[in-house]
């Protein structure tokens, strides 16, 4: 642990200057890490792509996300995480103590990072619950004072697990967490809400004050279908209007196809 601590704060404070285009390393099956040329904070960015959405397109959508807003958000460090395998994550193959224990370690080293933003698309929140199951639930890896209330965990569009279908939140998880917010998206011209809305207006019920929903607003989406709005949280106008395209909607961004980041707003906020 000292060994991988003392090599972590090497990459942390050495003065190496990436490049705009990212530098990514592997830390586990399914978990990727870089760390960005952010000066004015040392805070962490998860993002956990949907349902078999592969390594390099939660990459793309991490470094659109990180140009767009996360850098005055005061992000220095990104896990990528790719999207499951399975729709609810049963195969498990996604190594998340690799990244939990990557977390700890860089809160641990550094003493001063404030948030843990969490996001996760889709099928992705199954993992995410996982992870922060794994950080703090009943047999929590990091319940001491220095790693608690730093976690801002975005559902966009997912589920909130059990009933067969994907891990839920342990209840002892919920008090080390800062915020849970239900991410919907809703088209005034179609009518239409994203495919999960009513799971995410359950979740933003679910913890009182400790949960909250969101709306994006995705008037402008071009969607004529419930799916295509699941993945306006994603990108603004996605590809297919009458559904999805996983691949073109993480990857293919431009100045009318932005990357999603209206939720974000809540954190620029407070």
């Amino acid at each position: 642990m000292k060994t991988r601590i003392f090599i972590l704060a090497i990459i942390i404070f050495s003065n190496i200057n990436y490049p705009q285009n990212f530098q990514w390393i592997k830390i586990g099956n399914g978990v990727q890490y870089t760390l960005t040329e952010n000066k004015i904070g040392n805070n962490i960015l998860v993002a956990i792509g949907g349902w078999q959405a592969k390594q390099q397109w939660v990459n793309k959508w991490s470094e659109e996300m990180f140009k767009a807003k996360l850098n005055e958000l005061g992000i220095q460090h990104i896990f990528s995480v790719k999207g499951p395998d399975e729709a609810c994550n049963k195969n498990k193959e996604i190594n998340i103590k690799a990244l939990a224990d990557y977390i700890k370690n860089i809160i641990y080293a550094t003493y001063y990072v404030d948030k843990v933003i969490l996001v996760a698309h889709s099928s992705g929140s199954f993992v995410a619950n996982d992870l922060l199951n794994l950080l703090y639930g009943k047999s929590g890896i990091a319940k001491d004072s220095f790693y608690v209330n730093k976690v801002h965990y975005f559902n966009l569009d997912g589920g909130i697990g059990g009933s067969g279908c994907g891990e839920k939140l342990e209840d002892e998880a919920i008090n080390y967490i800062v915020k849970i917010y239900g991410v919907a998206a809703y088209d005034s011209v179609s009518g239409k809400y994203s495919s999960n809305y009513e799971t995410m207006r359950e979740l933003s019920e679910k913890y009182g004050d400790k949960s909250e929903l969101i709306v994006v607003d995705a008037t402008n989406s071009g969607c004529n279908d419930k799916w295509c709005l699941h993945d306006a949280l994603i990108i603004s106008k996605p590809h297919n209007p009458d559904k999805y395209d996983l691949e073109k909607d993480y990857t293919l961004f431009d100045d009318e196809r932005r990357v999603q980041t209206a939720y974000l707003n809540q954190l620029i906020k407070k």
